[in-house]
């Protein structure tokens, strides 16, 4: 497998590149990256080109220098298939991934898009306002008079990715979860799959059924004995991946 680079203002961009044959595109989720794909990677190459990248802020890429959104992320995509010459490719996308790719076949052509337990259906219920509209209010009060007290609520607050992420990344994180996928999806043409474990607690089964509610060609395959992780957790996956690639 070839690794190789393409610069962005905001920093580098590690991607890879294995096999001959039609183009398939791998995105990984939030807080892991491309080499998590190397058994499906593997499985392909004999047969298809398989393109992958590490995100800025993962893997071998270097750290943007900024926050980024979905958007930049989407665009970093457009950038190497551009570079690439790629046409009409298929994609796999885990989680994060999944947000990143949804806004960029918003626009773009493709000839498959498969999903895989993805990101991007946003939740809100009171009790969530309630809690981000007090960890503001103290965060602005604390910030002004105390400190110590700041810091602690920085330090307590958040999710397992926030509080391992650096300053930056926590920026990025805060602006790439407050981006919901719900418009882009009414805009999707294309065949796209929905591959998600019935056990999911990172993005729940029921998201992918407000996917399926939404997008127009579709069609979902649930893993019965997974989490988050069907491509790793079941050997399935790949079964299913292959059934998929060989539809006209």
């Amino acid at each position: 497998m070839k690794e190789k680079s393409l610069k962005f203002s905001e920093g580098k961009m590690a991607y890879y590149i294995a096999g001959k044959g039609k183009p398939i595109i791998i995105l990984h989720g939030w807080g892991t990256s491309f080499s998590d794909f190397k058994n499906i990677t593997n499985a392909l190459k004999d047969n298809y080109q398989v393109i992958g990248l590490d995100f800025l802020g993962f893997g071998n890429s270097s750290e943007p220098n900024r926050p980024l959104t979905v958007a930049d992320y989407s665009r970093h995509l457009r950038v190497l298939i551009k570079k690439l010459k790629i046409q009409n490719p298929t994609f796999i996308a885990h989680s994060f991934g999944g947000r990143v790719v949804i806004n960029y076949c918003r626009d773009n052509s493709f000839s498959k898009l498969i999903l895989v337990s993805s990101a991007g259906i946003r939740h809100r219920s009171l009790k969530r306002t309630y809690a981000i509209y007090k960890y503001k209010i103290l965060k602005r009060i604390y910030k002004l008079f105390s400190k110590k007290k700041y810091e602690e609520l920085i330090k307590a607050s958040g999710s397992r990715d926030y509080k391992n992420a650096s300053n930056v990344m926590k920026k990025t994180l805060s602006n790439v979860i407050n981006y919901c996928v719900k418009k882009d999806l009414k805009q999707i043409k294309g065949r796209t799959y929905l591959l998600w474990g019935i056990n999911d607690e990172e993005t729940k089964y029921s998201d992918a059924l407000i996917m399926k509610s939404i997008l127009k060609n579709v069609t979902l395959i649930p893993f019965y004995h997974s989490t988050h992780f069907c491509y790793i957790e079941e050997d399935k996956f790949i079964r299913e991946v292959r059934k998929i690639l060989k539809e006209n």
